[in-house]
């Protein structure tokens, strides 16, 4: 049985597949990780604002060793959801993190980047 079949059995509606596969990079998940640090890449995030209205983040990066990431926009001005992108423009193997703060609260998203590894 098709995979979007048994999708469809869980939701109790109909599910289709995108015909382009997405990438593991784009999928949402409270960290960041690079699992071929040979080439640059970009991967996407959303996140939602839990607490003040117009709370504002800044992007404060502490990258892998031997890494450079570029997080755009590097600023969030939240009043529910956002989204940003993360670039990965050099080589390395090792961890870091990108902190959004607003100068009370901090939120740490961990980076990994193995430079060695091919996906299949």
């Amino acid at each position: 049985m098709p995979w979007h079949k048994h999708i469809s059995q869980v939701t109790g509606r109909p599910t289709s597949c995108p015909s382009n596969r997405p990438s593991i990079l784009d999928v949402n998940l409270p960290s960041i990780t690079i699992p071929n640090g040979r080439y640059s890449v970009s991967l996407s995030r959303s996140v939602t604002n839990v607490g003040a209205v117009d709370s504002e983040y800044k992007a404060v990066i502490d990258p892998p060793p031997g890494n450079a990431i570029k997080v755009e926009p590097d600023r969030l001005v939240f009043f529910q959801s956002h989204g940003f992108l993360a670039r990965r423009v050099s080589t390395g193997f090792s961890f870091g993190s990108l902190t959004w703060s607003d100068g009370e609260h901090a939120v740490r998203i961990p980076i990994s980047v193995r430079r060695d590894f091919t996906i299949p």
